[in-house]
């Protein structure tokens, strides 16, 4: 069991609340980080993960449905599924945190609390999180927690993956470069009966007969990836097919389905394709890339011992509007590179080595539709790019209080 000292994140809207806890924690040798919003605590866990995570269910005054709160639990387990989470309620939300429990929190905290008790519970949420470490398999070297993102598109692929990865379904990957096929491979593998053992990749466009055989007596009883199936030599696809069926098979493919099923042999197919999953690009996942702008930002300043900037309001608007060619790998490349050559307190549009598109977002929206409760999501969505998500800023901008923006958010979905 590691001996360093637990790191503790508290999420909760109210500074006071948040720094009592952080007082208190402290005393008894505990690092302590704060933040007040879901999007504060992605940033602060891309920066150090956390042993436990102190999670308010509610971050709108007025608001008891935990519907936040839900939505940031479910995130969290499924970025890692050996997270301790322990949610903070209030007496009338007893019923709210059991169900937050159901979801995958460990434990509850009512406010006010008892500080013996939040400690008590703290304590028991680091040993809990040390014990499920130390049983787990190491995890791959800089391999990223989870398919992060918001969107409907990555959402259903997270749902299949949680689905499928306990059998030994043979799943077929198909997506751009740089969508996420690997780190897809990856989360099935270690959602497997087999995650103990090794995951084996064949580079299919550079196998021969004699490295197919030694791949495949590797990869026995283990989870065999099939990186680009279709780039495999023609000669080797029946081979191939016959020697599958002792192992978990997974192959990716960066071509469409029909292209694909042109390029391999119809048994070959038939072993490999059971499942199959597409990653979408990123320009199709909503508003995922600058919420994973944002948290590679924050993994790089810490890698590399940089302060933590944020980003413009026009940068925001540049990586929202980018078609991102390369993907999810593209968006980390500017990112890091942003962190290491960016020298403003801000990361701006020449950090990333970006176009600033036209700032049309609000004006187009209110004079194509002259719809009230359109217009006003359209206002409050541009309002909430321009700054970043910045709620204070784009609340500020509306002349609206952060309850009420949070409001007009959850109704409008945004």
């Amino acid at each position: 069991m590691s001996t360093e000292s637990p790191t503790i994140l508290v999420v909760d809207d109210d500074p006071d609340i948040a720094r009592a806890a952080q007082l208190l924690l402290e005393r008894h040798g505990m690092a302590v980080a704060c933040a007040a919003d879901p999007d504060a605590a992605w940033v602060s866990l891309a920066q150090r993960p956390a042993d436990v995570i102190l999670l308010d269910l509610n971050f709108a005054r007025g608001r008891t449905s935990g519907e936040e709160g839900f939505a940031l639990l479910d995130r969290l387990m499924a970025a890692d599924r050996h997270a301790v989470v322990i949610v903070v309620t209030g007496h009338s939300g007893i019923q709210v945190a059991v169900q937050a429990m159901r979801g995958g929190a460990a434990d509850f905290v009512i406010k006010p609390w008892s500080n013996a008790r939040l400690l008590a519970t703290v304590e028991r949420g680091v040993a809990l999180r040390r014990a499920k470490l130390d049983a787990a398999p190491a995890p791959a070297p800089d391999a990223a927690p989870a398919l992060l993102g918001e969107s409907a598109a990555i959402a259903a692929v997270r749902g299949l993956i949680a689905r499928i990865a306990p059998t030994d379904a043979p799943v077929l990957l198909s997506g751009g470069p740089g969508s996420g096929k690997t780190l897809a491979a990856t989360l099935i593998h270690r959602g497997s009966p087999r995650s103990d053992r090794p995951l084996v990749t064949l580079d299919a466009a550079a196998a021969d007969a004699a490295v197919l055989d030694a791949t495949l007596a590797e990869a026995a009883g283990a989870t065999l990836v099939i990186d680009q199936i279709d780039r495999l030599a023609p000669v080797l696809h029946a081979t191939l097919a016959r020697a599958l069926g002792r192992d978990r098979v997974i192959a990716t493919s960066r071509l469409d389905r029909a292209t694909l099923r042109s390029a391999l042999h119809e048994d070959l197919l038939d072993r490999v394709a059971t499942i199959e999953i597409d990653l979408p690009p990123l320009a199709a996942r909503d508003d995922d890339a600058l919420l994973l702008a944002q948290h590679f930002l924050g993994v790089f300043a810490g890698r590399y011992g940089k302060p933590a900037r944020p980003l413009t309001p026009e940068a925001a608007r540049a990586i929202a509007a980018d078609p991102w060619p390369d993907n999810v790998r593209g968006l980390r490349r500017a990112t890091e590179r942003a962190v290491l050559l960016g020298t403003a307190p801000a990361h701006d549009v020449a950090d990333l080595a970006l176009a600033l598109p036209p700032d049309d977002l609000a004006p187009r929206a209110l004079a194509a539709d002259l719809n009230l409760a359109r217009s006003e999501a359209a206002l409050v969505a541009a309002a909430l790019q321009r700054h970043a998500f910045n709620v204070s800023r784009a609340a500020a901008e509306l002349g609206l209080t952060r309850a009420a923006l949070y409001r007009r958010m959850a109704r409008y979905g945004l």
